[in-house]
């Protein structure tokens, strides 16, 4: 039974298997499923409020429940920890990860509380996590109470919120995790509470590219969904390769040469640009199948007219703001581990998302399948290049 009640430790104390690094669970695994389902829900909630507010509201929703993600994933990320208790404290957070999914229609409105409970019983199975890491490892226990009362001051605020008008509570969201945020930012109180208990790089890349894959799958998913049962016609065929094309761009772009470098830990604004570039990542994709679903319904009845403004210019946005993370994501590498200049490919980066942003706001008298084709010869011009590039700047190294 004792390996049952094994209590947590930091990774660098375990031995693993074999002695090789260790690799994301089946119960991360789980977890991750369902935050995304969580996500494909915030996904339905844009495309039935395909609007300004609700493009806004859309955000601020992935932005939250990303952060309640990302604070899991990084005690995960620094403590191994499978034992009963840990499960059970899982378990309950899934629960609370369901609950903010079943209320996303209503974040805004009348189920803004049970959102908000749904947030809280996340937190606080965190806050239970840290308290058994105070105990059991002494030596990170200043490291441990950060977390602790960050998350516990967090809560307080998101309690508050529920007092507030409805229209006006999402505010007391952001201000919750922006204390959460300057809490862990303060200088440090004592010399006990300087030893870096730094993370898991091996894990931390891994656990965040398998979260990313698993979104950039349900944008898919989303669109055969809703396209289940259709003939289809050569205006459908043309728009699903075309958004095909873009969507295998996506993963390239940030799979074949990104996804595997390692951040760089010397720099706290270097480490929160490739956290955050993340963010982006998985809110481009959840948008991006929120669009293709749109224009590929826009082919089935398909007469001529050019493409609605509404779904041109979420497409738009969701592979703009996907530039906007790799740009981030690279920009947050370490220099010293990559082949080739990372500011010159943030500049990159940013520069074909003003091009791609500029399409979509002049270039209007397309059709869906016209407009998602023009994007789609700018990304495949883009991973030509990011090919030319890796080729050109590994052939020196292999000769060193």
């Amino acid at each position: 039974m004792s390996k049952l009640f094994t209590p947590p430790r930091y990774f660098k104390d375990v031995k693993f298997h074999k002695h090789t690094d260790r690799t994301i669970g089946w119960l991360e695994l789980f977890y991750d499923l369902v935050y995304v389902a969580t996500l494909i829900q915030i996904g339905n909630f844009l495309s039935d409020n395909l609007t300004l507010v609700g493009f806004g509201q859309f955000l601020v929703m992935m932005f939250v429940v990303w952060w309640s993600w990302g604070g899991e994933t990084l005690y995960q990320n620094r403590y191994v920890a499978d034992d009963i208790w840990h499960r059970l404290l899982v378990f309950i957070q899934i629960g609370g990860v369901a609950t903010m999914g079943l209320s996303v229609s209503g974040a805004f409105g009348d189920l803004y509380v049970q959102f908000t409970l749904g947030y809280v019983l996340v937190r606080v199975m965190t806050i239970l996590m840290y308290v058994r890491t105070y105990f059991s490892h002494p030596e990170s226990r200043a490291y441990a109470m950060r977390y602790i009362v960050g998350f516990a001051g967090g809560i307080a605020i998101w309690l508050a919120a529920i007092v507030l008008p409805a229209e006006v509570h999402w505010m007391a969201w952001l201000v919750a995790i922006a204390f959460e945020t300057l809490w862990w930012a303060r200088p440090v109180a004592s010399e006990t509470e300087v030893e870096d208990w730094g993370p898991d790089d091996h894990h931390m890349l891994e656990r965040f590219g398998i979260f990313t894959i698993i979104v950039l799958g349900e944008a898919l998913v989303k669109v055969l969904d809703d396209a289940q049962g259709t003939a289809l016609g050569i205006e459908q065929i043309l728009f699903g390769v075309t958004a095909l094309v873009v969507l295998y761009a996506l993963w390239w772009l940030y799979f074949s040469d990104t996804a595997d470098r390692l951040y760089d830990i010397s720099s706290n604004l270097k480490l929160s640009s490739w956290s955050y570039g993340h963010l982006f990542l998985a809110t481009a994709l959840v948008a991006f199948g929120v669009a293709a679903k749109k224009l590929f319904a826009e082919t089935i009845s398909y007469s001529g007219e050019v493409v609605t403004d509404e779904y041109r210019l979420l497409l738009t946005a969701a592979v703009v703001i996907f530039l906007l993370g790799l740009a981030m994501i690279n920009y947050g590498l370490d220099d010293t581990l990559t082949p080739h200049s990372q500011i010159k490919r943030v500049l990159i980066y940013l520069g074909v998302a003003v091009g791609i942003g500029a399409v979509g706001l002049l270039v209007t008298p397309l059709t869906a399948t016209q407009f998602t084709g023009t994007i789609a010869v700018v990304m495949v011009a883009l991973v030509a290049f990011n090919i030319y590039q890796s080729v050109t700047f590994a052939e020196p190294q292999l000769e060193h």
